[in-house]
């Protein structure tokens, strides 16, 4: 479902994501909103309070009464509202913050919690690319929950002004009413509220003029203006150094400039609305601080307009000025307020769209028999696969056993269907054709935790973390070093663990540790080797993991690894022929169907075949 940020919805809508919205962050902590709520009321009763004691003082000292009637609230004075603000900054620092971060990180969490938890094929999808995209285009320009903070409180603190301002003006208001003259003040009082209105008009429009210029701009020029540059910043500003040493290396920082620091001077011609909104933006702080001082400005008058006709004492000039301009800026808080506080009540529908996406695979419910000779036994029968969004099958037809404690390698041309051999084996998908079977029994029909227990596997896209070398292998807060330490020497990284000055504690890379050490794309390999050896699962699946090494390096582990393996069942694919020798059972894939399968000297006995032709390819290189 598209939703355009700069269309109009109806008010029932806007509020519903507004109430959706609190009410998440009300989950995440019920008693958020109370505690800033008392934060904002005390705030904004400090300033009314302070308002009515210096009018007191003031009005004390006019009547020239005596020197102990002026000092009792003098004394209030210096004393109530810095009390007040004490106590409210006590709530911000030892409440309010903490609970704000807490809720970030909550409900940031519950977002990456939900895409490491998703159906991969769900991931994969269009449905949740096109979500995914909208949450990035809605946040490119800001939102997220910090949005929603800082705008609830300025509506916040508009309504406790409005109140206090209330509360202050209630009883000098009563007096206008039970005056002689109520016709003069009624007058005032419809000065006020045209200034008002014309001012709030005023701001509307331009706010209006505003949405007008971003519609009139197709929306995916500016985003994809905007993406880019934003791209080139955050991957220098923060600290991104595998990024930098690209441009150190290209000598790209003109390229850079040219998107980031130039990016505005030199597309003032192609996207005007850069300068225009400059222009509205000045005019629209300058609008609203002008309306505040009219305001204020108008309250003045008008209440010393009271205090020549009688109505009012000194005192109460000041009173009631402050309070109709209190109570005027509330309200003008809150009109405008609530327009940004719809807006980020429509980014964030997106991300709890997100947040309500439910899996759609069968996780299954029959238990996986623990057995300890590792008697598990696969079969893909009849199995046809494309991916989402696609019509041509990356599978068809396919059929293919792995027998118990095999070195099966696989081999074909890139898109012959071999990794995605592998995302169906290990359940990321499910196929729309045909089954897969364990030992006879459907794989759907096992818990899928259970299932994924079975498989260590090394994809070719595999990823490392900016954590300690340990926590990598074991992919767990918790390490057996021994474990550890073992797996690393059998993926032959025994020289680096020596040299390494921590060990198994030495941080990978330099984005969160400054002693962290900088590994090879070769040793990153290994270790993501290691890892699948330390999880010692019963099947083995090794998807081109060794691509940055060179021939004899890859020959080297794989031969060394089938060792390792013992009777585990292993699968490898390569692009390399060579490096599948070892394995006695060869498939060749060829556009998503099992086209050969045999040894290599049987395989290359068939001179049509598929597999000789990819062997004379290669092996002319290694003459």
């Amino acid at each position: 479902m598209s939703d355009d940020l700069t269309s109009k919805i109806p008010f029932q809508k806007s509020f519903q994501n507004i109430r959706d919205l609190l009410s998440h962050v009300h989950k995440i902590d019920p008693a958020y909103f109370a505690v800033n709520t008392l934060r904002l009321f005390l705030d904004a009763a400090g300033s009314a309070l302070g308002m009515v004691l210096s009018a007191e003082i003031l009005e004390r000292l006019y009547s020239r009464a005596p020197r102990e009637e002026i000092l009792a609230p003098l004394l209030l004075l210096l004393a109530v509202p810095s009390l007040i603000s004490l106590v409210s900054a006590f709530l911000w620092n030892e409440f309010v913050k903490p609970k704000r971060e807490h809720i970030t990180l909550v409900y940031d969490g519950d977002l990456s919690a939900k895409f490491q938890s998703m159906d991969y094929s769900l991931i994969d999808s269009p449905y949740v690319k096109e979500i995914t995209d909208r949450i990035d285009k809605a946040h490119n320009w800001g939102g997220g929950i910090s949005d929603l903070f800082w705008k609830s409180d300025a509506m916040v603190h508009g309504i406790c002004t409005l109140l206090c301002s209330g509360i202050v003006a209630f009883p000098i208001l009563k007096t206008i009413v039970l005056s002689q003259s109520p016709a003069m003040y009624l007058g005032f009082a419809a000065l006020v509220a045209v200034l008002y209105v014309l001012t709030a008009a005023i701001a509307r429009a331009n706010l209006a003029y505003l949405q007008n210029l971003l519609r009139e701009y197709p929306k995916e020029v500016l985003q994809k203006y905007c993406s880019f540059s934003w791209y080139w910043v955050s991957s220098i500003v923060s600290g991104n150094y595998h990024f930098i040493k690209e441009i150190h290396l290209y000598d790209g920082y003109d390229l850079m400039k040219k998107y980031t620091i130039d990016a505005v001077r030199e597309r003032e011609e192609e996207l005007p609305w850069i300068g225009v909104l400059e222009k509205i933006s000045g005019k629209l702080g300058g609008l609203q601080g002008a309306t505040q001082g009219l305001m204020s400005l108008t309250g003045y008058l008008l209440s010393a307009g009271f205090a020549i006709c009688g109505a009012f004492s000194i005192g109460n000039v000041i009173k009631f000025a402050g309070s109709l301009t209190g109570f005027l800026t509330g309200f003008q808080h809150i009109a405008m307020q609530y327009d940004d506080l719809s807006l980020t009540g429509r980014r964030e529908a997106i991300t709890r769209e997100m947040l309500a996406v439910s899996d759609e695979m069968y996780k299954g419910k029959l238990p996986i028999e623990k057995r300890q000779d590792n008697r598990y036994e696969i079969e893909f029968c009849h199995v046809s696969f494309r991916y989402p969004g696609t019509e041509k099958y990356a599978l068809k037809d396919f059929s293919l056993k792995l027998r118990i404690g095999e070195r099966l390698a696989i081999v074909g041309m890139n898109g012959s269907g071999k990794t995605t051999m592998i995302k169906l084996l290990c359940r990321l998908y499910d196929p729309q054709e045909g089954e897969i079977l364990l030992n006879g029994v459907d794989i759907r029909k096992f818990k899928r935790d259970e299932y994924l227990d079975l498989f260590s596997v090394v994809f070719q896209d595999f990823k490392l973390l900016s954590l300690p070398l340990g926590q990598n292998v074991a992919t767990a807060l918790e390490v057996d070093r021994k474990k550890a330490e073992d797996a690393l020497r059998q993926a032959g990284l025994e020289d680096m663990l020596l040299r390494l000055p921590n060990g198994l504690d030495t941080c990978l890379y330099q984005d969160i540790d400054d002693d962290g050490v900088e590994i090879s794309g070769g040793e990153a390999q290994k270790i993501a080797l290691a890892r699948a050896l330390y999880k010692n699962a019963p099947f083995v699946l090794l998807d081109e993991p060794t691509a940055s090494l060179d021939p004899l390096a890859e020959y080297e582990i794989y031969s060394g690894f089938d060792a390792i393996a013992g009777g585990k069942t292993a699968v490898y694919i390569s692009h390399r022929l060579s490096s599948c020798r070892f394995c006695q059972d060869i498939a060749v894939f060829h556009e998503g169907r099992l086209i050969q399968r045999g040894s290599h000297e049987e395989l290359l006995k068939d001179k049509s075949g598929k597999y000789y032709e990819m062997w004379t390819a290669q092996a002319q290189y290694y003459k």
